[in-house]
């Protein structure tokens, strides 16, 4: 048998009650006792993964490189 830890068996069905209440991953970890990187990767193992929302923030313009040989020419004054 491997670590009392990791077995998924036991710890699985904390993972999904404490994800369908709404606990952070860190809760869920702290609770179950893995680290969150596990808690992590056993979420989304399991499927309980919640959509990304979309953002409806508008993004500044992103700032182009200039073309070369364009910083030799500005340096001509």
């Amino acid at each position: 048998m491997g670590r009392p830890a990791l077995d998924n068996a036991r710890i699985e069905p904390a993972v999904r009650r404490m994800h369908a209440d709404g606990s952070s991953v860190r809760e869920i970890a702290r609770h179950v006792g893995i680290s969150v990187g596990s808690t992590h990767a056993m979420i989304g193992r399991i499927g309980l993964s919640r959509p990304v929302g979309r953002t409806t923030v508008l993004r500044s313009a992103s700032r182009r490189a200039l073309p070369v040989g364009a910083g030799l020419e500005i340096a001509r004054v």
